[in-house]
């Protein structure tokens, strides 16, 4: 019996799962599918009884469902349309539990008294949430009255998936839990990275800036008996989270003495108002494997009474490691990706990605506790990935899918899919749009070359490299795999997004090589880059150019724009309206050269979408992506 294609639009009965914790002995996690009836996503929550693996869904399909657990009870959040507020339910209860004035990220039980609150605010309106009805909707008019102009004063000034910044900060508050008074605990300048609540004070991490926050923060206390907020380190560092462990205050960040701004964190232990280094290690703590099947909030920290757990990449694998006492220990690790984890009783559980399945629920023994997406691929042609590693000082893992009904008297046409990032990677974990490829009749080719993640700081490491060494990777690669699998090399295509669409943008511009190109989000021109995307000044510290200010040279001559003349490869540039990380601008520079060189071109804009349409676009759009990209193609090899 011949198996069945997974077609483009399979997708569409995939679930994602994400935003797992725990409450009396069951599993809470988000079930996220796409509607395609109203072009968006919808989401239930799910109740995983641990003692007889019972699976009930809790709430019906909703437009939205952020939940929150605080003394015993789940509430879901809705924002307020009108004004900046949010409301508070309990699950499955008529009437609303609370409301409070903030634009709320995150709520927690801080003690019996009082919630800790994470909100959004703005600098202009520091106090919004004193304000009474009348002038709350005086502003709500005065917003709407503007509402088609914006102005930038700041910098950073938006954000992709954020929109406008301007003036934004994040803020902590404390809610009293009778009176639901709410008092701001934080300056009004102050915008806060990660905190964390220990013994009668909290530790955050922030940035108090007026009009511009640089690449470094600072580390905080706010002691809850007097509220008042002391330093505890104003040094030059770039921190991405500070957490407490056993009365100490722990701090994951890098100076970049190494590898530069680029360089993965470390973990200090921070005591009198110095930086002490407890573990030397080179992981990333976050999972930057890539997949387009997720979707929603997934976390990588979680802190237990026992240490902190952590996910990073280590090779091609999302692992999770714990934190405890100065060790940092490996506690899961397989054949995959963890995707999100809670820990009940001690013992730790993860959405998760294992080998070519669908995100599921696992528990530390890796037993599978869910089966939410068992039956969609089930009698479907599912490539496994065939693993290639092209022999360097430092290997190249790669991988190959082979198309359905592979022949190896046959050759086929291939495809070569690169990474963004570029400190990102590609694994053995189940990609839809490759997937569907391979069942198109591709051979499918991805690796992760130098500057990719999970193969350490040296590896990682591009300063000055930007389309050298990564190219020569990526063509060795493509070689490796010619000689390997029958690839009809006049039918050969590449393809990429972000850091991979710049990759495209680079390969059109210095080979002829490719048959056929799509270039997604992609970057044409660094000066350009620099001077108009959210990354903006982050490049050429990461870069660590001798004048940040007068580096014009050194962006020109890695920006694929500059050799666009030498372009003769049909290319097609897909790109979003609101895509602050790889501006729409990008595609339309190479696309215009081309276009007026009589090279065969196409650009396709994505209006109200950003740098993740391919990952959490609007479904429509995502068809349509995958729609143009595969015609692209099939145009020029078939």
């Amino acid at each position: 019996m011949s198996t069945k294609k997974i077609d483009r639009d399979l997708f569409l009965d995939y679930s994602f799962l994400a935003e797992l914790d725990s409450l009396d002995g069951h599993l809470l996690f988000n079930e996220y599918k796409q509607d395609p009836q109203n072009n968006t996503y919808k989401v239930r929550l799910h109740s995983l009884d641990l003692n007889t693996n019972e699976d009930k869904v809790l709430t019906s399909w909703l437009e939205r469902n952020s939940f929150f657990i605080l003394d015993g009870k789940i509430y879901t959040l809705r924002p307020d349309e009108k004004y900046t507020g949010t409301t508070l339910s309990v699950i499955n209860e008529n009437e609303a539990s609370f409301y409070l004035p903030l634009s709320l990220n995150k709520i927690q039980v801080l003690d019996e008294k009082n919630y800790l609150v994470s909100a959004t605010t703005s600098k202009l309106y520091p106090d919004y949430h004193t304000y009474d009805d009348d002038k709350k909707e005086k502003i709500r008019k005065e917003k709407e009255e503007n509402r088609d102009y914006f102005v930038f004063d700041e910098y950073p000034f938006f954000f992709n998936g954020q929109g406008i910044i301007n003036n934004n900060r994040n803020s902590l508050f404390l809610v009293d839990k009778k009176t639901l008074a709410t008092k701001k605990i934080t300056a009004d300048t102050m915008d806060v990275e990660s905190y964390d609540i220990d013994d009668g004070r909290i530790i955050f991490s922030g940035s108090d800036f007026d009009t511009f926050k640089g690449k470094f923060s600072k580390v905080f206390e706010i002691d809850l008996t007097t509220l008042k907020t002391k330093t505890l380190y104003d040094g030059d560092m770039q921190i991405q989270r500070v957490f407490v462990d056993d009365g100490e205050v722990i701090v994951i960040g890098t100076f970049g003495k190494d590898y530069g701004a680029i360089e993965s964190g470390k973990i200090y232990r921070l005591c009198d108002g110095k930086m002490e280094l407890v573990v030397d290690c080179e992981y990333s703590f976050y999972n930057s494997t890539g997949s387009d099947c997720r979707f929603g909030q997934l976390k990588n920290f979680y802190k237990s009474k026992d240490g902190a757990y952590l996910i990073s990449t280590s090779k091609a694998n999302a692992i999770v490691l714990k934190y405890h006492k100065h060790k940092l220990a490996t506690c899961l690790q397989f054949d995959g990706t963890s995707d999100d984890m809670t820990v009940v009783d001690d013992k730790l559980y993860v959405i998760a990605m294992k080998g070519q399945k669908l995100q599921e629920v696992y528990d530390s023994d890796l037993n599978q506790l869910t089966a939410i997406n068992e039956d969609v691929l089930k009698d479907r042609y599912v490539a496994v990935p065939q693993k290639v590693v092209l022999n360097k000082q430092t290997p190249v893992e790669g991988w190959v899918l082979l198309p359905k009904d592979y022949d190896p008297k046959k050759t086929y046409p291939a495809i070569l899919d690169i990474h963004g990032g570029p400190k990102c990677a590609y694994g053995e974990i189940f990609y839809h749009e490759m997937q569907y490829w391979a069942n198109e009749g591709y051979l499918v080719m991805f690796c992760n070359p130098r500057g990719s993640d999970g193969y350490g700081n040296e590896f990682a490491d591009l300063r000055h490299n930007f389309g050298k060494i990564d190219y020569e990777d990526l063509l060795d690669f493509v070689d490796l795999v010619s000689d390997l699998y029958p690839v009809d090399p006049k039918k050969l295509c590449v393809t990429g997004g972000s850091y991979g669409g710049y990759m495209t943008n680079w390969i059109i511009t210095h080979t002829d090589r490719f048959k056929a190109a799509a270039s997604q989000r992609s970057i044409a021109n660094w000066i350009s880059m620099v001077c108009a995307s959210d990354y903006g000044i982050d490049f050429p510290i990461e870069q660590e150019f001798a004048d940040l200010y007068n580096c014009e040279k050194e962006l020109w001559d890695m920006s694929p724009l500059k050799y666009a003349n030498d372009a003769k490869t049909p290319t097609l540039f897909i790109h979003s309206t609101e895509d602050y990380r790889c501006p729409i601008c990008e595609g339309i520079q190479l696309y215009t050269v081309l276009k007026c060189r009589g090279v065969e071109t196409k650009l396709v804009g994505f209006i109200g979408e950003n740098h993740e349409l391919s990952r959490s676009g609007k479904p429509l759009h995502r068809i349509k992506r995958l729609k143009e990209i595969t015609e692209w193609l099939n145009d020029h090899t078939k």
